[in-house]
């Protein structure tokens, strides 16, 4: 959780070896050896360890594999069943089983947040269930909070010990009225899930998904629990592997505790997509994105985020939480649900996972063109653009091309590639791509799976 994008303390009952045992797979697709090939080029980059990765299309898992280790000191391989830290990937599962709870009639999306949780003052204002799940409540996320936060990373703390992080601070913005990511607000509905459950967080998700969909792998991380196949996470300094950092698991919550494979969580995206957890209606709700009253749609609905992989329509999320950062992804329309959990921070989950699916799908890599800018064009495109993530991009002359920067704190300056038309790549990685207007008043910045609008200040 260096920021995490994102227990109850309850024990851990050790796994029978039995459940260890790996499902029957399919017949080797013709893609799997170019996957582990993939899988074999990203742990040959400075500070990698291991991954979970898993494949699912048409109802089947095609592939649920351990590369790498699961634990550098002692050699341990990673196998198909080690539980790698998910992060947020954790809070489609959270979402999900609110929208249980309001399908049941026993919470209601437009519901106070003060019905079910009094613990934290709302000075005044109105917080619905609604706004928890979306982003749009105006809490201030204790993960955002800086010194307060990193002093307390090592230590298990109760409910009102972390909500003191943020009791006292002003709300972000008015509830409702804009949209910044919150781990606060999912850890909020994780403790709306205890009381309307009567029971710890981790024991809902071992009830109510784990144990039905046979997701064996999937359960709340401790720091006292003995959990059997457990991944060590590594950060990267000066050059060389390190443990990483210790954090309470208390703390995540709801918004980023579990431990699952890349098998389990193929699973999961099958499961929740063909309504076997939540009814077509409230995964209608989840997937459609929340627009705020200003018209900028924030590409987000319930714990899942919107947008697209190599032009595709995709439903994914993704996690980062100390020693581990995480993808999910759903490509609808091919029907194909992919999986990459790595324990390594400095090797990116989400880039492997697109490349599994550029592998799967026969999709031609992409080689970036770099041609001259005409002056006119370049002058024309120059200026800052208001992004509906909430961040300004600002385009400025660098030479003969065009370079853009984000005006917010650790955002380096990047070379934009010409492609002809009005379309730019980023240099240092041309899945970034940047589409400007025909009047240079508005661009589409296509990155991570978002497809983020812009207009010019």
């Amino acid at each position: 959780m260096r920021r995490v994008n994102s227990v109850s303390l309850v024990r851990c009952v050790l796994v029978p070896l039995l459940a260890l045992a790996v499902p029957a797979q399919a017949p080797n697709p013709d893609w799997l050896p170019a996957v582990d090939a993939l899988a074999a080029e990203h742990l040959a980059r400075p500070g990698a360890v291991g991954f979970s990765v898993g494949i699912a299309r048409g109802g089947q898992v095609l592939l649920e594999k351990g590369y790498g280790l699961a634990e550098v000191e002692h050699r341990v391989p990673a196998a198909p069943w080690t539980r790698f830290r998910i992060g947020s990937v954790t809070k489609q599962f959270t979402a999900a089983l609110v929208m249980r709870l309001c399908e049941q009639g026993k919470v209601a999306l437009d519901d106070p947040l003060e019905k079910f949780v009094t613990d934290l003052p709302l000075q005044g204002k109105r917080v619905t269930v609604r706004m928890l799940l979306d982003h749009t409540s105006g809490i201030p996320s204790y993960t955002d909070l800086g010194e307060p936060w990193q002093k307390v990373w090592p230590i298990e703390l109760s409910h009102a010990e972390l909500l003191a992080l943020v009791r006292d601070k002003p709300f972000d913005f008015e509830p409702g009225t804009d949209w910044h990511y919150n781990n606060t607000g999912y850890y909020l509905l994780g403790m709306l899930l205890e009381r309307v459950h009567g029971e710890p967080f981790a024991a809902v998700v071992q009830r109510e998904i784990a144990a039905p969909l046979a997701l064996r792998h999937t359960l709340y991380d401790s720091q006292r629990d003995l959990i059997e196949d457990r991944a060590q996470g590594y950060g990267f300094e000066n050059g060389k592997l390190c443990n990483d950092l210790h954090l309470g698991m208390s703390q995540p919550g709801a918004a980023g505790a579990l431990l699952s494979t890349g098998g389990d969580l193929v699973r999961w995206s099958m499961a929740l997509a063909a309504g076997k957890v939540v009814s077509a209606e409230s995964y209608r709700r989840m997937t459609t994105p929340c627009v705020l009253p200003n018209g900028r749609n924030t590409g987000y609905g319930f714990g899942l985020i919107l947008g697209e992989i190599e032009g595709r329509p995709a439903v994914h999320h993704g996690g980062g939480i100390f020693g581990f950062n995480s993808e999910l992804l759903h490509v609808v329309g091919d029907d194909l649900h992919i999986a990459v959990v790595s324990n390594a921070e400095e090797v990116s989950a989400q880039k492997l996972a697109e490349a599994i699916v550029r592998e799967v799908l026969a999709i031609p890599a992409f080689t970036p063109k770099d041609l001259p800018l005409p002056a006119e064009l370049r002058d024309a495109l120059v200026g800052d653009y208001e992004l509906d993530l909430g961040m300004v991009l600002a385009v400025s002359v660098d030479g003969e091309r065009l370079r853009a920067q984000g005006k917010a704190e650790g955002q380096a300056a990047f070379q934009l590639l010409w492609q002809g038309e009005r379309e730019f790549r980023a240099a240092f990685d041309p899945s970034v791509k940047l589409v400007f207007a025909a009047d240079a008043q508005s661009l589409t910045l296509h990155q991570g799976g978002g497809v983020f609008a812009g207009q010019r200040r």
